[in-house]
């Protein structure tokens, strides 16, 4: 056979190497997506068993848990494989190479809606004055919106991501620094424990949204090649 012969069955071939490599990039990006819902999902459930002391609420997140760990392995998995058989470049490498920060950030913020309910159970619930729940509610719903717009930004790939849900994050602070004003004001009705607890719980929330950021930059990182903190000289970076 000749290679003018040989010419159409190797683009036919190299036409579908790469509709199978296009289809192994797509499955991960929807796995991604997939796998950040779960995690909101369950910091929402943890979220509802911390506010009405809902102690039957909690198995239920460690087993919910247990579907995001392994679909994080699952993909940690697919990422590497296609890196090891595909060699690609350019955005493809990008995507997957940030593929494996989203994961860690994902499977970091499941981790933390998990200690969440962990402190509820250690302290067999909280006693909260309404000022205090209020406080925490607001906590919970600004970190869940603020993960809620990064599963947005992860679905359509939004190049304005990270600096957007930057910016965003400074109402979460606010809220967490407004809980834990209040929670030092209860701290002697609460008792020293509970309220070593529920400081560590303001934290966990305060990093979910944290990690929902780390996330938003990779996405910026993606589509254009650069972290948005590196243009800006004042910013520092997140801890991971």
């Amino acid at each position: 056979m000749t290679d003018i012969e040989a010419t159409p069955q190797a683009a036919e071939e190299h036409t579908e190497i790469r509709h199978r490599f296009e289809q192994q990039l797509e499955d991960i990006h929807e796995g991604l997506v997939r796998m950040a819902s779960l995690v909101l999902e369950n910091t929402k459930r943890a979220g509802e068993a911390l506010l009405d002391n809902r102690l039957d609420l909690v198995e239920g997140v460690f087993i919910a848990d247990q579907e995001v760990d392994a679909l994080y392995a699952h993909l940690e998995e697919e990422v590497f494989g296609v890196l090891a058989r595909q060699q690609p470049v350019a955005k493809d490498l990008r995507f997957l190479v940030s593929a494996t920060r989203i994961l860690y950030e994902l499977e970091r913020s499941g981790d933390l809606a998990v200690n969440c309910a962990k402190g509820l159970r250690r302290s067999d619930g909280f006693t909260m004055s309404s000022n205090l729940r209020s406080t925490l509610s607001r906590l919970l719903d600004d970190a869940t919106t603020l993960f809620g717009e990064g599963i947005d930004a992860l679905a359509d790939m939004d190049a304005t991501a990270g600096s957007r849900l930057d910016a965003q994050d400074d109402r979460v602070d606010e809220s967490c620094g407004d809980f834990y004003r209040e929670l030092a004001r209860e701290s002697d009705d609460i008792g020293l424990a509970g309220a070593i607890e529920l400081s560590r719980i303001g934290r966990y929330l305060e990093r979910i949204a944290d990690h929902a950021v780390n996330m938003a930059e990779t996405i910026t990182y993606t589509v254009t090649g650069q972290y948005p903190h590196l243009n800006d000289p004042t910013s520092v970076d997140r801890e991971a």
